[in-house]
């Protein structure tokens, strides 16, 4: 009797999932006749437009965040960093639906984003997802509480500066870069969970700085025919920063032995990265990579100190010889050289880079007599900062008095002196998570995804001190990398199956290499 008992239940579960699998499917079907029947009768009323194949491109997107919560991070990452909207002023992802120059324009009172769209659907494909298993874990690793304190104070400096007369638009412009920050270390932190995301993850934005390469490419060789005294810069100001990661990543995987596929799609990738970021034209990215190649023999003398003795002399006297060849020229190759002038010897550089320079010292009087007179609670978020040295004219650029360069202080005028010291406690915590994740990867791939995690951090927020940083692209790529970073040391501690040999010819599979202890620390 109890047998037969145990027999209905079993079965009655079999039926139960099979009855679920098919309402699924019945969704599923349902939703994709919906949507293409929708899409037809669009087609039918509007003719033939291109922008049907970004509709359906993004129809597909949702599809595959809703089916793996975890294809949203990489997928927002994607699209965020392949556009560059100085180059496709039409391309949409990172535009809001009321855009009219956007691809997915559809009307003018529709203020969000194709971003902001998939960015929701992650989180609730995630949540749902644990709802329906009645096992909701959200993970408190280290950058839980800096980053929740963080969010907590670009709250307040909202809704304190809408409340004290702040342009309620302008405030949500400036604000919502921010909170895809925090939306970005929340997903990243929670969704990947195996060796092979982070890998997934790196390689996304590897291809979309790649796309972003093509197009940089073609623009300055056809459309600009090489003159760069038609723009002011050919991407847009973080472009060049993003740039600098793959050229980190190329060069940490062929320290640390990446695959030799991988290592020759990045040889690939460089030339086309190379000239987009030449062309870019921005110093203080030229100045965040020489800190981040620093840093990077710093690390090297702990780890490889032959390679450095090869290495550094041959390649600093290589650096000797071009600041000596280029100390005097304003063209394109000469950047770099221009950079370093505008630091060491401000007063020989050239008049642009003078009047830029010039104008940041003035911006940086009036943002610290703002912040005298609103030490404890910054303006505000919609606030301009106030002004008593006038400004050169740049009235082109709509925000200048919302979003000076300087954009570690803007925090501090944003939200308040809590919103600059939670700012401080995430970025040291990020940072110093990252340290410690490099030093912990084993070789190979994820040491060389760490490493350029972590320097990207420090390049970011070097970069952040000197001009506009908190735009859409670069939260999206700081937050992730901060969610990943937080994450890894705990991914790369879960023991790995041995793979199965496919082949009898095959070496004989080997377990997947573990975390490197630290001198002194007890093992978890």
């Amino acid at each position: 009797m109890l047998g037969g008992l145990t027999n209905n239940l079993y079965n009655q579960n079999i039926d139960s999932r099979r009855l679920r699998q098919a309402m699924i499917w019945l969704l599923w079907f349902g939703s994709m006749m919906g949507i293409c029947a929708a899409l037809a009768f669009w087609m039918y009323l509007r003719g033939p437009n291109p922008s049907i194949i970004g509709w359906l491109l993004l129809i597909g997107c949702a599809a595959a965040v809703l089916y793996r919560p975890r294809y949203g991070v990489y997928l927002v990452l994607f699209f965020a960093l392949a556009g560059d909207a100085a180059m496709l002023p039409w391309y949409p992802f990172t535009k809001n639906f009321s855009s009219y120059e956007s691809l997915f324009f559809v009307h003018d009172a529709i203020i969000i984003s194709p971003l902001e769209m998939l960015i929701a659907l992650t989180f609730i494909s995630w949540i749902g997802r644990d709802a329906l298993h009645r096992k909701i874990n959200i993970r408190v690793n280290m950058l839980f509480w800096p980053v929740t304190i963080f969010f907590v104070f670009m709250v307040f400096g909202l809704l304190y500066g809408i409340a004290s007369g702040g342009v309620l638009n302008i405030a949500l412009w400036e604000a919502r870069p921010v909170f895809y920050l925090v939306a970005m270390v929340i997903l990243a932190s929670n969704l990947l969970d195996e060796r092979q995301h982070v890998v997934n993850l790196i390689w996304f934005v590897m291809g979309a700085l790649f796309i972003e390469s093509l197009i940089g490419t073609y623009n300055y060789l056809f459309t600009l025919n090489g003159d760069l005294t038609k723009v002011n810069s050919l991407t847009e100001h973080s472009a060049a920063l993003h740039l600098n990661t793959l050229f980190i990543f190329a060069l940490a995987g062929l320290l640390y032995g990446m695959a030799p596929g991988k290592q020759l799609s990045l040889m690939v990738f460089l030339p086309f990265a190379l000239l987009t970021f030449i062309a870019a034209q921005r110093r203080a990215a030229i100045l965040t990579l020489l800190i981040a190649l620093g840093l990077l023999a710093l690390l090297l003398i702990l780890e490889k100190r032959t390679i450095i003795w090869v290495v550094a002399p041959p390649a600093l006297l290589i650096f000797l010889v071009y600041l000596a060849l280029f100390w005097n020229s304003e063209g394109a190759m000469g950047m770099a050289a221009q950079a370093i002038k505008s630091v060491i010897a401000p007063q020989a550089a050239s008049v642009a880079d003078q009047s830029s320079n010039a104008y940041r010292v003035i911006e940086n009087i009036n943002l610290k007599y703002t912040i005298h007179r609103h030490a404890l609670t910054g303006v505000g978020f919609g606030q301009p900062f106030e002004v008593i040295i006038p400004l050169p004219d740049i009235t082109f650029f709509t925000w200048w008095n919302y979003l000076p360069h300087n954009s570690i202080i803007w925090v501090w005028l944003k939200g308040g002196i809590g919103g600059f010291l939670s700012l401080l406690w995430l970025v040291s915590i990020a940072i110093s998570q990252g340290g410690r994740v490099v030093r912990r990867m084993p070789r190979g791939e994820l040491k060389a995804i760490a490493l350029t995690a972590a320097l990207y951090l420090v390049m970011h927020f070097a970069y952040a001190y000197v001009d506009i940083s908190w735009d859409t692209q670069s939260m999206v790529y700081v937050g992730a990398t901060m969610g990943m970073l937080g994450q890894l040391e705990a991914i790369v501690a879960q023991p790995v199956p041995v793979p199965k040999k496919r082949w009898p010819w095959q070496s004989e599979p080997r377990l997947a290499p573990q975390l490197i202890p630290i001198a002194g620390e007890k093992p978890q």
